[in-house]
């Protein structure tokens, strides 16, 4: 369903827009649009050349990558106020993973023609794109990082660590995916993410509700995370 008014604080608080600045973005803004849609839908599909580059305004996206017997995977999760899979746009290459709403999304479709002239004709817009790809490039390494040599207690504390501010220092750690998608993100079953996150609740670092965990104590998640 396409949604067409735009609510631009939201727009703002994107890190891609805030660093491209408010003429990118106005020019980003004029052939665009935004779609509300339920979860489950998919966005875009592996393989597809885009058309698109997708800024999630509301809610959770997975990307999902399936191999050629059909097994599927999620291999990360994007929250809202990230523009995600550039380099596919960038490139006009295909996806190497599928676009899958964890939760009811609203996300801002940008032209990828228009982002790609955008990128040769004005300097603030490509500054923010190479801030975008070192940052998904930084995501990437600390992923495989975590993979390789962290254990499942490590992972899961520092999942839930980045879902609240820093200064915060407690507060709410919203989990409105399933459970199964945040678990194959941390490279674990379901069970051993339910056993994960019972024992981090055991030691006093967090409290566990259906959607949320409450962090009781971000400093005592941050050492279990760098233990």
């Amino acid at each position: 369903m396409i949604d067409r008014p735009l609510n631009t604080d939201l727009l703002r608080r994107s890190p891609f827009f805030a660093a491209a600045g408010e003429a990118s973005m106005a020019r980003l803004l004029r052939p665009s649009f935004t779609q509300q849609l339920p979860r489950g839908t998919i966005l875009f599909d592996q393989h597809e050349v885009p058309n698109f580059l997708h800024l999630l305004l509301a809610g959770s996206v997975g990307l999902q990558a399936r191999d050629e017997a059909g097994a599927e995977t999620i291999v990360e999760i994007f929250g809202a106020g990230e523009l995600f899979l550039a380099p596919a746009a960038i490139l006009g290459l295909p996806y190497l993973a599928s676009g899958l709403a964890l939760t009811d999304v609203r996300v801002l479709m940008i032209p990828a023609d228009v982002f790609r002239e955008g990128l040769t004709q004005d300097p603030a817009l490509s500054r923010a794109a190479v801030e975008l790809l070192a940052r998904h490039w930084r995501l990437m390494v600390d992923q495989v990082v975590d993979l390789k040599l962290r254990s499942a207690e490590r992972r899961v504390a520092r999942f839930l660590a980045r879902r609240i501010p820093e200064e915060a220092g407690a507060g709410p750690a919203e989990l409105p995916e399933p459970r199964a998608a945040i678990a194959a993100r941390l490279g674990m079953t379901p069970e051993t993410l339910s056993r994960t996150l019972n024992a981090l609740e055991a030691r006093g670092a967090v409290r566990l509700s259906a959607k949320r965990a409450d962090i009781v104590d971000r400093a005592l998640l941050a050492h279990l995370a760098s233990r």
